[in-house]
């Protein structure tokens, strides 16, 4: 079984990153390589989460307006240039710390392993 952390490295983390990046291109109008070079990856990486073939879980971080916000925030301090590498890992911090509050992913968790439901593993600390 995978422990929660995996489920938000494979899951949680490329869905932000989805939205971060749809936003980038959307909304501030950045090429994929300039996004790549903002967020420190590849540029086939962010075609990828364009397409959705990464980070296919947004609909569910969508649904939620406090992370959407936390979101936003982050893509309007990406495109003021504002972060450093260490302020943008917080930022990812708090967004995934508010994911676990709202119990999203002991969501993700029981839909992976149905027989751990009712999940709670994430409400502990790490």
């Amino acid at each position: 079984m995978k422990p929660f952390c995996e489920v938000v490295v494979t899951t949680v983390l490329p869905a932000v990153r989805s939205l971060v990046t749809r936003q980038l291109t959307t909304d501030y109008n950045f090429t994929q390589q300039e996004v790549a070079d903002l967020l420190g990856l590849t540029q086939p990486a962010i075609s990828q989460y364009l397409q959705q073939s990464r980070g296919t879980k947004v609909k569910i971080l969508e649904k939620q307006p406090e992370i959407m916000t936390l979101i936003d925030d982050l893509t309007k301090d990406v495109v003021s240039a504002k972060l450093r590498p260490r302020e943008l890992q917080s930022k990812f911090c708090e967004i995934c710390k508010t994911i676990r509050k709202k119990r999203i992913i002991c969501f993700l968790h029981e839909e992976i392993y149905p027989s751990i439901a009712p999940c709670s593993e994430c409400l502990g600390e790490c």
